[in-house]
C-alpha cells in the first residue's frame, strides 16, 4: 500500500476511535450506535466498517486509545516532579475522569455478563491497563525514585486497586481531599526504600529525589 495512503488511512481510523471515544464516554457504549458516530464524522456507516467489522472491534481500539491517554497522564504528572508532587497531580486528573469512566466501565461488565466477546476485551484491556502502569514503575526504578528491590507488577496492581478504591469511595461520599491524603501517604509506605538501598543507590552516582 503506497506510503501517502497508508498515512491516511491511518488518519482515518484514529478519527473514528477518537470519535467513538467521546460518544461511549458521555452517551454509553449501548446507546451509541455505528451510525451516530458516521453522522459525528460526516461520512456513511460503511465507511466506519471498512476499519471496524462491528462495535465490540470499536470498543477494543477505544481500549487501547484509553491506554495511551492513561500512559500520557502518568508521563504529565510526573515529570519534573518528585513522587508526592507527581501522586497528587495524578490523583486530581484521574479524579476529573473517574466518574465518565466508572459509568462506562459498569455498563460494560454488566454487558460482559451475556455477551463472551466483551467479558475477553475486558479481561484483555485490565491485563494491559497493569501493563502500562508496570512499565512507568520500572521506570521510575531505573531512575532511583522507586525501591528497585519491589515487584513492579505487584506494585502496579497494588496501586491500581487502590487508586480505583478511593475514586469510587469519592463517589460515593468521601471527602476528596481526604482520599488524596490517604492515596499519597500510601503510595509514599509502599515505595519506600531503605537507608542501606539509598546509601547503595548514591555510591553508583544516582541522584536521589525526595519522595
Amino acid at each position: 500500500m503506497p506510503r501517502i495512503l497508508m498515512g491516511y488511512r491511518e488518519e482515518v481510523r484514529k478519527k473514528i476511535v477518537e470519535a467513538a471515544y467521546s460518544l461511549f464516554l458521555h452517551k454509553g457504549y449501548h446507546r451509541t450506535t455505528m451510525e451516530e458516530i458516521a453522522n459525528h464524522l460526516g461520512v456513511t456507516k460503511p465507511a466506519i466498517y471498512q476499519y471496524f467489522p462491528g462495535k465490540e472491534d470499536l470498543y477494543a481500539a477505544v481500549a487501547e486509545h484509553g491506554r495511551e491517554e492513561l500512559a500520557a497522564i502518568l508521563e504529565r504528572s510526573f515529570e519534573n516532579r518528585d513522587l508526592r508532587a507527581g501522586s497528587e497531580i495524578l490523583f486530581d486528573t484521574l479524579a476529573r475522569y473517574t466518574p465518565q469512566f466508572n459509568s462506562m466501565y459498569s455498563e460494560m461488565m454488566l454487558l460482559a455478563a451475556h455477551n463472551e466477546r466483551i467479558r475477553i476485551l475486558l479481561r484483555q484491556d485490565r491485563i494491559e491497563d497493569i501493563h502500562v502502569v508496570e512499565r512507568f514503575i520500572a521506570r521510575q526504578q531505573g531512575k532511583g525514585l522507586i525501591s528497585g528491590h519491589l515487584n513492579s507488577r505487584v506494585l502496579a496492581i497494588a496501586c491500581d486497586a487502590l487508586v480505583n478504591g478511593l475514586l469510587i469511595d469519592i463517589m460515593a461520599g468521601l471527602d476528596k481531599e481526604e482520599a488524596k491524603k490517604i492515596w499519597i501517604a500510601a503510595v509514599s509506605q509502599l515505595t519506600r526504600m531503605d537507608e542501606k538501598e539509598k546509601q547503595a543507590l548514591r555510591k553508583n552516582g544516582t541522584v536521589l529525589v525526595p519522595g
